[in-house]
């Protein structure tokens, strides 16, 4: 993983709680534990054989020592902030589209992709100006913390099927046998499940409602 000392000194100083509360190196696979620390993958697994909390010495409630619930608002931070170092630093950045990769002079923060001209004008017209395709000129510029604000807006969620990682494969159904959201065509295929299949917005409003 990209260590937190490639970015800038600004942003190791304001983003210091992403690291693992144990180790202080940047969390690989961030686990929220059920006291609410954050550890790294490797010092759970050190602390395994023991079942406790290396930082508060509270129990670790799963079975096994590990625990399931991964802390997403951590992984999603670090990978957007891996983004903006590659953005800010990258000399050569090129188009996300595979049939494409020409030289990139856009970046949408609600597909999390980068464009060049002529797949800017196709993504315009077909999202109909919806999503907000910055210049990469602009966000060189920019902060950490402004490119994080921006970055926020995006509210698309993405099949998590391995076989679409980093496609942008748009999900709209939730299976809450995986509890995975999934594109229509894996839910499809996804048979096991089928009758565990739900519409995503269902399975937000009930996570909203159970939260308040």
């Amino acid at each position: 993983p990209i260590s937190f000392s490639f970015l800038f000194k600004i942003v190791e100083e304001e983003f210091q709680f992403l690291l693992c509360e144990k180790c202080q190196k940047e969390a690989r696979n961030p686990k929220l534990l059920s006291c609410l620390h954050t550890l790294c993958s490797d010092c759970i697994g050190e602390n395994k054989p023991i079942g406790l909390c290396p930082i508060c010495r509270a129990p670790i409630l799963d079975a096994n020592g590990i625990p399931d619930q991964d802390n997403l608002l951590f992984a999603n931070l670090q990978a957007k902030l891996h983004t903006f170092r590659k953005i800010v630093t990258g000399n050569d950045l090129v188009c996300s589209n595979d049939r494409c990769k020409k030289s990139a002079e856009f970046w949408c923060s609600d597909c999390e992709a980068l464009l060049c001209a002529q797949c800017f004008e196709g993504h315009q017209v077909f999202f109909k100006k919806n999503h907000e395709a910055r210049k990469v000129t602009d966000l060189k510029m920019e902060s950490a913390k402004q490119f994080l604000e921006g970055a926020k807006k995006s509210s698309n969620l993405f099949c998590s099927s391995a076989s679409h990682q980093n496609k942008g494969k748009i999900t709209s159904i939730y299976c809450r046998g995986c509890e995975k959201p999934l594109c229509c065509s894996c839910a499809f295929l996804d048979r096991e499940h089928t009758n565990l299949c739900c519409d995503i917005h269902l399975e937000i409003q009930r996570r909203q409602e159970e939260l308040s």
